[in-house]
Order: structure tokens, then sequence, then C-alpha cells
């Protein structure tokens, strides 16, 4: 009989993406799954398009609010609460896990109240507020990076599920093709900065929608005016197989691609993201020379020229070799051999 598993996740791309490659290895597999996420989020319009039935639920958020506001997300949890129940008690999963995110925080409590197998994934350096939570009663943690859990709580480091097949790439001996990565938004201080770099590249920019028109025109006046401009780029695999190097922020999954892809970058954290994570996730790889960290405060177009005229053949050399012993061979396998057996 197939097993039941029911994910949970939802609230950002960094929590719904690995889950829905964990979703579609344990489809393959032979599973049954269901989706626990919020009803008026990301998540509700991005799973059912991935053929995984998809259950809403009241959610939000109370870091850091106004009093009014917490006392209506509370109203608001506590209706969620119940509709979780529901699900539990029609879907009866095998297993569940958690990804982060508020459902997943509802559904992980009343995991344990009915007695089911609770898993946690963590994608970032520093686990969220409700994965750092669950993780004192789950059954079992995987982390993305090393060390990411409190000592005590039981963790496998499993690195991030990603969507896409990394291709493979040759070491580069030195760097013709620069790829600039800005996130599903953009990223203000990288799309004005790149265009005014002196050095000669091959480049490939992705800009975020809102922020298109203003880099091309940043472009169109600069020495880079046949550069590829793009506000979203769907062939992930083919941009990081082409990039030399690649001037991004340091999301998890960002940082978790790289280092899939063995792909060499500057890494420029979100100054403003909470428990400024995106510096940590960032610091994971330049602390053991597989990626370069620049503060957003510090970027100027003559640092990245002086940063990239640096990468010497040895250095390239020396940095995908880094990566690679950072690479964890299909993640979403090794936690799927855990939610099944």
């Amino acid at each position: 009989m197939s097993k039941k598993i029911l994910i949970m996740a939802g609230g950002t791309g960094g929590h719904i993406f690995p889950a829905l490659t964990i979703a579609k290895e344990l489809s393959k597999r032979g599973a049954i799954v269901e989706w626990l996420g919020g009803s008026d989020s990301m998540e509700s319009s991005l799973v059912p398009n991935h053929e995984v039935k998809f259950n809403g639920v009241f959610t939000s958020g109370i870091r850091g609010k106004k009093l009014i506001t917490v006392i209506r997300a509370l109203f608001l949890l506590s209706f969620g609460f119940v509709q979780t129940i529901i699900v539990f008690i029609r879907y009866r999963p095998n297993a569940v896990i958690g990804m982060g995110g508020y459902a997943s925080g509802i559904g992980g409590l009343i995991a344990k109240i009915f007695f089911i197998p609770l898993f946690l994934h963590e994608q970032n350096t520093i686990p969220g507020s409700t994965n750092k939570l669950l993780s004192k009663i789950s059954t079992l943690n995987f982390q993305a990076f090393d060390n990411s859990f409190d000592e005590g709580v039981k963790a496998i480091t499993t690195g991030n599920p990603i969507l896409f097949k990394p291709q493979s790439k040759q070491i580069p001996s030195e760097v013709k093709n620069l790829l600039i990565l800005g996130g599903s938004l953009g990223a203000k201080k990288i799309n004005e900065t790149i265009p005014q770099i002196s050095s000669s590249f091959n480049i490939w920019h992705q800009t975020g929608k809102s922020h298109f028109d203003e880099v091309k025109a940043f472009y169109n006046s600069s020495n880079h005016p046949q550069a590829k401009i793009e506000s979203f780029i769907n062939n992930m695999d083919e941009a990081y197989a082409w990039a030399d190097v690649v001037v991004c922020r340091a999301g998890a999954m960002t940082v978790s691609e790289l280092i899939a892809t063995e792909t060499i970058a500057i890494l420029i954290p979100f100054p403003y993201a909470i428990d400024d994570h995106q510096t940590i996730n960032a610091q994971y790889l330049s602390k053991k020379e597989a990626g370069i960290l620049i503060d957003e405060k510090n970027l100027t177009p003559e640092v990245i020229d002086e940063v990239i005229s640096q990468l010497s053949p040895e250095k390239l050399m020396r940095m995908n070799k880094n990566l690679g012993l950072l690479k964890v061979q299909y993640p979403e396998r090794l936690i799927v051999d855990y939610l099944l057996n």
C-alpha cells in the first residue's frame, strides 16, 4: 500500500521550491503526496501546477507586529489550527515533513498530537523560528548546511533539493562569462553597479521584473551594450553552466545552487534579511574559500573589477574544488529515503 506523505511549506520560494523537488521524488517512488500551506499565499498558486493536491489553511505572521495585528493573527491561526486538524483527520498521513512557514508550525504540532512521525528540513544556515521550535519535538531533522541546528538536535546534512538538474561544466581558467542574479524581485544596488564595471566580459543579467527597463537603460549607456538582459531566467541549468562567475545575493537556495553546479560566486548579502541570515549563508562559502563575500555597503564597480582581476587560474581551480567538497549528491533522494523507510 502506498505511503501517504504530507508536505508542509509556504511563505517564500526558499521553502516552496525544495519542497516541490521532494514532492516530485516522492511521487516518482509511488507515494501519495498532499500539501499543507497558506490559503492565500505563493504556494496556493504554485503547488497545484505541479499535480500535487493542495490544502489551504489560514496563516499569519506574528513576529515584530503591532498589537492589533498580533490579535488578528492569533485569531486566524486559531482558525487555521482547526482547518489543519480536519486535513489530518481526512488524509491520515503516514509521515509529515515541514519546510518552514506558519502552516508548517501548526501542522507540526498536530502531527505530534496525532503521533505521526514529524520530519523537518531547514534551508538556511540559521533555522527559522518555526523549525527552531519544532526541532525539539521532531523525529528527525534535515539541514542544508552543517551545524544549522543546535547541538543536541538530531540532524542530518542533506543540502537543499533544487528543481533543475545541473549540467556538467569545465573549471574556468579565466573569467569571460559573468552571470548576474538579482533574484525574482531584483537587487537594486547590484543592478546599478554591474553596468558600470570597466572590465570586458560577456554579461547575462537577470534584473527582476520591476527593474528590467531601468537596467536596460543603464547598459545602453555603458561599456556593455551587448549584455543579455532578462527579467527572469527560466533555464537556470544553462545559465550556471555558461557562467564562469556569478554575482548574486546569498539566499539559501542560491547558495545551494552554486554548490550543486560548482559555480564560483561573488556574494552580496541582502543587508535587511531577518537575523542577517544571508550574511551567514555567504560566510558558509567564503570561510571555506568557495565564494567571495562583499558587503553591500562596500559594493562599487571598482571593487568588482578588482575582485575579478585577482581570480587567477590557480584560485579559480582551488575555489571550484572547495565547492565540490561541499556538494551532496541528490538531496531529495536522501530525504525521501528517510520519509518512506
